[in-house]
Formats: C-alpha cells, structure tokens, sequence
C-alpha cells in the first residue's frame, strides 16, 4: 500500500451526465434513479486497489456541470493528479462539447506544471453505456471523442472507457485505471534511481568538463539540469551546489599546483 502518496482525481462534466451515480456506485455499489444536481464539489478519500494487488489512496472529487461551477472546478484541477473527463452516451454530442471547454484549462495546467508533477492523468468515461444507442456510429463516441482530444493536448495519452452505473459496468475499471495511472506517473518521478540510475543519467550528459587540475566544473548543476528522472534523483539524495567552503578548497588546490 502506498501510503506516501494520497491521489486526487476530479471528476468534470456537463449537468446530468452521471457524474455522481459514478462515484456512489464504485463507493457504495448502489444505483439511485433519483436525480440531484451536484451545487457544491466534495470529495471521497477512499482506496482502490490495483492490478498489482498494491493499494492506493484516493481523493474523488465530485464537481457541478454548470457554466457558473467551471471557475471552482478549474481551481480544484490545478494540485489534481487526474481528471476523468465524464460524458453522457444518453446525448454524446451535447456532453462532449460541454468538456471542450475543460480542455484549454487542462492544456494550461500542463504547461505550468513542474517536471517533477508531469502531466495531468486523464481518463475518457462514458457512462449510462447500457441506454440503447440510436445508431452504430454512437458505440464509437468514446474512441472517437478519445482521438479528437489527444490532438487538441498534443497527443497525451488519454484512456478511454465505456460504463454504466445502472448496470455497474465497468465503474470499477475507469476508477482503477485512473488510479493505476496516477500511481505510475509519481512513481516514474519519485522513485528512487540508486547508483545504476544515476550512473545512467550522467552517462547521457556530455562529458564533464575539467580545469587544468582536474577538477570537476559543477558537476552537481549538471545532474539537475533537464532530466525529470535526474531532478527527482537530486531531490531524493539530497544533491546540492557547491558550497562556499568547497570552493575555496578546490582554489586552494589550485595554488597549491601553481606554487
């Protein structure tokens, strides 16, 4: 169980399109015919179990689908590890152009996140799957919705998924996978390298420059420069400059060679 970490997910979406009956399903395994408008976002701090049988904690958040609710989900977004992007099979169309308008802010926070966060985590959910479609071409919305977002984010990978809380299909799978894939994420940047890893990084680096003694010329400010994997290490081990007192050391020796 990775109790180091408690990932937040956010759920966006129009009005009605199944947001909450989602989550209370994978929660609670219970279904409500009764429709209640969300008007304030919450969140479920819950577990969920992945592939490997290790276990994850989880921030669900719950938001509204109306215009007047996009500024507080947009702020809820920005420490988010993942958003599941919520479309209703009822009225695809309608739902899907009700997330475009998530998609600018998703680009934006992707572009002011640090590299040691990565990008935000998305899953494409298409709930109420179980309503008979009017035609062929409907089945495919989620394919076809998953293709047309990943070119407007620059081709990021986005995970598309087809549920229904009515029946329960699938609900656990899009909760797992956008689990599995916030957890891989932090892993890729928190995990320690050891000395393999970070013999590996500096393999990529050009060759370390040197002065005429053979001193190395900050070796340390080339570890951090622009290597995700280089920046958690340097985090992680405690990797600094060079400090005062090893700089009039290494100009000591220095003169000492001179002399």
């Amino acid at each position: 169980m990775s109790a180091e970490k408690v990932f937040k997910a956010v759920m966006v979406g129009g009005t009605g399109v199944g947001k909450t009956s989602l989550r209370n399903y994978f929660l609670y395994n219970s279904y409500s015919w009764k429709h209640v408008a969300t008007k304030n976002p919450d969140f479920v701090s819950t577990y969920v179990t992945l592939d490997s049988d290790d276990m994850v904690a989880m921030q669900i958040w719950d938001t509204g689908g109306s215009v007047a609710d996009l500024p507080a989900t947009n702020s809820l977004c920005e420490d988010a590890d993942g958003i599941m992007l919520v479309f209703s099979a009822a009225d695809s169309e309608i739902s899907l152009q009700a997330l475009e308008k998530h998609l600018s802010a998703i680009k934006t926070l992707n572009e002011k996140r640090t590299r040691g966060n990565g990008q935000l985590q998305l899953v494409l959910v298409q709930a109420k799957a179980d309503l008979p479609q009017p035609n062929e071409l409907e089945a495919s919305w989620c394919v076809r919705a998953k293709s047309m977002y990943r070119s407007a984010l620059g081709d990021q990978e986005i995970a598309c998924v087809e549920t229904s809380a009515r029946t329960g299909r699938n609900v656990s799978l899009a909760f797992r996978t956008m689990a599995r894939m916030c957890h891989a994420q932090w892993v890729r940047h928190n995990a320690p390298l050891g000395e393999s890893g970070l013999s590996q990084i500096m393999a990529k680096r050009e060759k370390l420059r040197t002065s005429r003694h053979g001193d190395p010329i900050a070796a340390y400010n080339r570890l951090e420069l622009d290597d995700e994997r280089g920046f958690a290490a340097r985090r992680r081990f405690g990797l600094r400059l060079f400090s005062l007192q090893q700089k009039l050391r290494l100009f000591v020796r220095r003169l000492a060679c001179v002399a």
